[in-house]
């Protein structure tokens, strides 16, 4: 973060998406450019799970925008059989992978000392720790990188592309909005004008019985709409099954995107999708120079609720506290719940402030103090006599990048807070001199009572 009367860095929209996968040795030199968005992921499938799903979408993606994936050493080797064998199968079936989630991505793998040529034939290039940040930059970011099946695969020295895996013409863009979680409606539709050669074919939602004239894209009785237009519907008839496949498709990959991230009780994000989303939303703000804040609270004497009133009490003041707190914080932040009563809310603005000496108009503490009160306020039916009034949480709070500089230091910090607060009485937020800094205080401010 730059101090005050510094110069304030040039920020430049990035324009390549770069995914390490592993320890390549490549972050501090890639981190130098700003026009590279830089993703760390630990294994293959979350490289994957990054291209198709990505946890923090900077913006809308642009046709202009790239992506790379970059492979480091040590994932390359436990993908291959054996270090005699020139056989590549899972390496080769990792790359198809990618491009089954993105056609255009670029796969890079890191040279070795060592000779390494059949290794090398299936990527799209190699790149070395010991080249200079700006050649580095360069060469991930150039134009050279031709698109997969060019005919530069064929030229001698020059690495071989792995060609995706066919499919029909159709399925491919569908496949892909799917993967990466985008509705695919919009482009059934283009595909079954351009298929029939009838660009009046449109899909409208009946309100109730479906039209004469038009066919129910429908699956196992579930009616998503109907199509209509000039062309015979006996012909249009196969094109709605068709889409009606591909809607039902969608409902179940957005159910199992809420199952694998969300907890069932509260609703709100689980541990998983915290883990994922902390790591992205810091890695971005240190690309951008922004903060990101975390809060971690729990409820006090939660356990005692627990055993007084029941389960179902404890379960109607986990709710009642997500929720509550969700009528607090920016659409942009995220509440998490991490274990039994401990919740975790990030902090992060991805947009920023208007103007890059302004804050924003409530700050992190007034909403955190907001949500005390609020929850000491508040009235659980089923706590009976003792709503409201005794309710209370404590936390802390801490705030890259002056509490700690990666994810695992600012949880630390956050947790050593929410320690001193539960010291304190309870009832109490502690907040670290990152988060103090950030919201323009110099001391801790005067807890309810």
């Amino acid at each position: 973060m730059t101090q005050e009367g510094e110069r304030q860095p040039r920020v430049v929209s990035a324009d390549t998406r770069v995914i390490l996968v592993g320890r390549t040795g490549l972050d501090a030199a890639l981190r130098l450019d700003d026009r590279l968005e830089l993703v760390r992921v630990r294994n293959p499938i979350d490289a994957i799970g990054e291209l198709v799903s990505p946890v923090v979408p900077v913006e809308t993606p642009s046709e202009q925008t790239k992506s790379v994936v970059v492979v480091s050493r040590e994932v390359e080797d436990s993908l291959r059989p054996g270090s005699n064998s020139p056989a590549q199968d899972r390496l080769l079936n990792f790359i198809r992978g990618l491009r089954l989630a993105e056609p255009s991505v670029k796969v890079l793998g890191v040279t070795r000392p060592e000779s390494q040529a059949d290794l090398a034939t299936a990527f799209d290039g190699l790149v070395s720790p010991g080249w200079d940040p700006s050649s580095l930059a360069s060469y991930i970011r150039a134009e050279h990188l031709d698109p997969v099946g060019s005919a530069s695969q064929d030229q001698p020295g020059e690495p071989r592309r792995v060609d995706p895996p066919t499919t029909s013409s159709g399925d491919l863009p569908m496949l892909t909005l799917l993967l990466r979680g985008q509705d695919v409606l919009a482009c059934g539709i283009d595909l079954i004008r351009a298929r029939c050669g009838d660009p009046s074919i449109a899909f409208y939602k009946p309100d109730g019985q479906v039209a004469a004239g038009a066919v129910a894209v429908a699956w196992d009785g579930a009616i998503f709409g109907a199509l209509s237009g000039a062309t015979e519907p006996a012909i249009l008839f196969g094109h709605a099954h068709w889409l009606a496949a591909w809607l039902r498709l969608r409902d179940q990959q957005t159910q199992l995107r809420l199952a694998a991230f969300t907890d069932p009780l509260t609703g709100a994000w689980n541990r998983r999708y915290f883990e994922r989303h902390l790591n992205a939303a810091m890695e971005q703000a240190r690309q951008r120079r922004q903060t990101v804040t975390v809060l971690l609270f729990d409820i006090d004497d939660f356990k005692v609720y627990n055993d007084a009133y029941g389960h179902d009490a404890g379960d109607e003041i986990l709710v009642e506290a997500v929720r509550l707190m969700r009528s607090v914080i920016r659409p942009s932040d995220r509440v998490c719940r991490i274990g039994g009563d401990e919740f975790a809310v990030i902090f992060h603005d991805p947009e920023g402030p208007r103007k890059e000496s302004s804050r924003n108009t409530v700050s992190v503490m007034e909403v955190a103090q907001r949500f005390q009160r609020q929850i000491k306020q508040h009235r659980f039916p089923k706590l009976a006599d003792c709503a409201p009034g005794t309710l209370s949480i404590s936390g802390g709070m801490a705030t890259f990048p002056w509490d700690g500089t990666s994810p695992a230091e600012l949880l630390a910090k956050a947790d050593q807070l929410a320690m001193a607060a539960k010291r304190q009485g309870k009832n109490a937020i502690t907040f670290g001199p990152g988060s103090l800094r950030e919201c323009g205080q110099t001391s801790q401010p005067q807890q309810n009572s």
